[in-house]
C-alpha cells in the first residue's frame, strides 16, 4: 500500500489532461493481437482488476475468449492450449500477482503489464509491456488505472473492436480540462452527496463497471470514507435494500439500460442521488459528460468522484 497525501493527489488530478495525451503517444500493446480462438486471461488486484474486467467484457462481447480474474484467486492448474496470461500490476510488486505467477504452469505464455521495468513480476513472465508513467505523486491510483485502460484498449483497437485510442485520448484530454476548469460551477452540488454517515454508494453500467468500483476506491483510498460500487442493473437486486434503512446517497454513472429502474427505487425511497452523463438527471446534482466511446467515458467520468474525494480529503 503506497503512502498517500492530498496535495499530491490534487496535483495528479490537475495533470490528468496532459498525462492522457502523453500516454496515448506510446504503443504499449505493441505485440501481435490475439487470435479469435485464443484464450486470454487477465489477472490483477484493485484498479488493475477493475480495468481488466471492462476490457475482458468488451472482448467477450465480440466473440473472443477472455476472462478477468482477481489475482488472489487460486491459480488454475491448466489452461486451454495457446492461452495467454496478462498479469497487471502498476508497481510490479503486488504480492498476490507474484504468487499467481509463481504457480502458473510453465507452458503458458505470460505477459506483465507494469510501469516498473525491474519489478518482481517482470522476472516471472515471458514478455513485458511497460506503462509510460511514473508513480503518482499522491499515492492514489489515478494515473495507473487510466494508463492500464489505454494500454488494454490498444489491443481492442488492433482487433477492430475500439476506435482510435489516440483520437479518443485527445477528446478525453479536452473533456478532462473542461471539467477541471468548471469545477467551481458543479462540484459543490455533488458534495451534498458526501454528508451522510452511511457513506456514498456508486453505480455504473456493466460495460463501465470500473467507474463505480474505482470511484468508490477513491473515497476509501483518499479521505478514507465509506463507499462502495455496484453495477446498475444488479443494484436493484443487492443494494436497493439499504435505501430503506440508511441515509442513502448515490452517485450514478448513467448509460445503463437499467438506469430508470434504479432511479424509480431511489425516488420512491426519497434517496438523494447525483448523475454523471447525458442520459438522466440526479435529484441533488447532475453533470453532462459529452458522449463518446467506452474508453472516453472511462477516462473522463471518473474525475467527478476523484474531485469529490479530493475536496473531502482536503478538509480533513
Amino acid at each position: 500500500m503506497a503512502d498517500t497525501n492530498v496535495a499530491g493527489f490534487i496535483d495528479d488530478l490537475n495533470n490528468l489532461p496532459n498525462l492522457i495525451s502523453s500516454i496515448s503517444q506510446t504503443k504499449v500493446w505493441a505485440k501481435e493481437p490475439i487470435e479469435k480462438n485464443q484464450f486470454i486471461y487477465f489477472v490483477g488486484m484493485g484498479s488493475s482488476y477493475y480495468a481488466a474486467q471492462d476490457v475482458a467484457r468488451q472482448l467477450r462481447n465480440n466473440g473472443y475468449l477472455a476472462v478477468a480474474e482477481i489475482a488472489s484467486a487460486i491459480t488454475p492448474k491448466s489452461f486451454p492450449e495457446n492461452s495467454i496470461v496478462v498479469a497487471i500490476s502498476a508497481s510490479g510488486n503486488s504480492v498476490e500477482v507474484i504468487k499467481f505467477l509463481e504457480n502458473l504452469p510453465a507452458n503458458i505464455h505470460s505477459v506483465a503489464l507494469t510501469r516498473e521495468a525491474n519489478s518482481k513480476i517482470t522476472k516471472l513472465v515471458k514478455e513485458v509491456l511497460l506503462l509510460p508513467i511514473k508513480a503518482e505523486t499522491g499515492g492514489v491510483s489515478t494515473w495507473s488505472y487510466r494508463a492500464t485502460l489505454i494500454a488494454l484498449f490498444q489491443l481492442l483497437e488492433k482487433l477492430g473492436i475500439a476506435p482510435s485510442v489516440k483520437d479518443t485520448c485527445l477528446n478525453a484530454k479536452k473533456q478532462l480540462q473542461k471539467l477541471l476548469d468548471s469545477k467551481n460551477q458543479w462540484l459543490e452540488s455533488f458534495m451534498n452527496l458526501t454528508t451522510s454517515d452511511s457513506g456514498i454508494w456508486l453505480m455504473s453500467p456493466a460495460e463501465r463497471s470500473g467507474s463505480a468500483l474505482q470511484g468508490a476506491l477513491m473515497f476509501r483510498e483518499g479521505p478514507r470514507v465509506q463507499a462502495d460500487g455496484c453495477e446498475t442493473g444488479d443494484w436493484s437486486h443487492v443494494d436497493v435494500y439499504l435505501t430503506k434503512s440508511l441515509d442513502y446517497k448515490a452517485l450514478m454513472f448513467t448509460g445503463s439500460n437499467w438506469d430508470q429502474q434504479a432511479i424509480e427505487w431511489l425516488v420512491n425511497r426519497n434517496s438523494a442521488f447525483g448523475s454523471i452523463g447525458s442520459y438522466s438527471k440526479g435529484n441533488i446534482a447532475s453533470i453532462n459528460i459529452e458522449d463518446g466511446d467506452t474508453l472516453f467515458k472511462l477516462l473522463t467520468e471518473l474525475l467527478i468522484p476523484e474531485l469529490m474525494s479530493a475536496n473531502l480529503w482536503n478538509k480533513q
